[in-house]
């Protein structure tokens, strides 16, 4: 650095005085020639280190935003792309619905209904249900008894309700069982059978169903402790019933083979009469 009178290089840093400008200090540098004793200021190199930053940075948003200005698309051409990508995904599921397997005709079902990619339409959520539940498939069947038990897109029938339910809780459909445990419990679309609520609600418990577990325990107080252990005892021998590909027949858990075993059992712990 120079001294701006007489040129000379022997310059070095001065201090700054009580009685200058303290607010210049970021901006300005004091310096003092040692040759010709001139004191004079320059630019900090604080100062110019902040003009050089905020101007990197100035560029670096810029380019950014050039970048996303320039990759941005056009609206138009996106929305035709868009709806151009959504029609083949939904043709493609209703064409394989068309051809006949049950786990793609259950979810052209789904589709239909509320969350699903279509707008909501009952009705054909309806048809593919029907369509999946009559070759056996377990979630079919219980979409389709809850379609009739709440009346969209049929007429309401608690009975057709109870019967599609049904057939789903024997496959082992959780929420199937715990709804078939709600029905037998209110009686509706079948005969009020507190035991089998128990049944059913236990079933769906044990499958982690959370709801099943309050369902059991509300129907247990409507219960007496001979008729708990019996519901537990028809709970440990249900057996599932495999999906099939043909028309299910409407099942219950047969309760009578349960009785006449444990009326053997209770026969075969008596003893003997005295003079038998």
């Amino acid at each position: 650095m120079k001294c701006a009178r007489c040129e000379s290089m022997n310059v070095r840093r001065s201090s700054w005085k009580k009685s200058e400008d303290h607010m210049n200090h970021l901006l300005y540098a004091p310096y003092r020639c040692r040759d010709c004793k001139h004191r004079f200021f320059k630019f900090s190199g604080v100062f110019k280190l902040s003009v050089t930053a905020t101007l990197g940075l100035l560029a670096c948003v810029g380019f950014l935003i050039s970048i996303y200005l320039l990759s941005k698309p056009d609206p138009t051409i996106t929305a035709s792309l868009i709806a151009h990508e959504i029609k083949p995904s939904r043709t493609l599921i209703l064409e394989k619905a068309n051809q006949g397997k049950a786990d793609d005709q259950y979810a052209a079902g789904l589709m239909y209904m509320p969350g699903g990619e279509f707008t909501i339409n009952y009705k054909e959520a309806l048809k593919w249900f029907d369509l999946a539940a009559k070759q056996g498939h377990a979630g079919a069947e219980f979409n389709l008894g809850l379609l009739y038990r709440n009346g969209r897109g049929v007429l309401q029938d608690f009975t057709a309700a109870a019967q599609w339910v049904e057939k789903a809780a024997h496959k082992g459909h959780p929420e199937a069982q715990y709804q078939l445990g709600t029905l037998y419990k209110t009686g509706e679309g079948l005969q009020r059978d507190l035991m089998q609520a128990y049944v059913w609600y236990n079933l769906a418990s044990a499958q982690g169903y959370e709801p099943g577990i309050s369902g059991r325990n509300n129907v247990a107080n409507l219960m007496n402790a001979a008729e708990i252990l019996k519901a537990q005892t028809l709970s440990r021998n249900f057996k599932l019933t495999p999906a099939s590909h043909g028309e299910d027949k409407p099942l219950a858990v047969n309760t009578e083979n349960v009785t006449k075993k444990n009326i053997v059992d209770t026969s075969a712990k008596q003893p003997p009469q005295p003079g038998s």
